[in-house]
């Protein structure tokens, strides 16, 4: 009984009225599109071709200059360059070790 009087005050009930925009909405970052927005953008650039000079991808060059900034505890500059000359493998093992080093530092607390 006590289901049947709560369903039909329910269905009796008037719908939401939707809320009205604020003039704050733009301020938000839609945060769903943002990871699809960066691996759209980031295959657009690897697929732009290599770039030229001595640090393009898979050279010996890159792979010692991103080595020595990694090594100098300056991984976002490690990131930067690697993603700069596109050679996205790099740059997702730079992110590797960059995040197991912090891992082992927080640990180490």
């Amino acid at each position: 009984m006590t289901g049947y009087l709560l369903a039909a005050a329910l269905a009796s009930a008037a719908p939401a009225q939707p809320a009205a925009p604020s003039g704050f909405s733009g301020l938000w970052t839609p945060w769903s599109g943002v990871n699809a927005e960066s691996l759209r953008a980031e295959t657009a650039r690897a697929a732009t071709g290599p770039s030229e000079g001595p640090l393009r991808p898979g050279s010996p060059e890159l792979g010692q200059r991103v080595g020595e900034e990694v090594r100098n505890g300056n991984c976002a500059e490690g990131e930067r360059l690697a993603r700069a000359a596109g050679d996205f493998p790099l740059l997702d093992a730079v992110r590797a070790h960059c995040r197991s080093g912090a891992v082992q530092a927080v640990s180490r607390r």
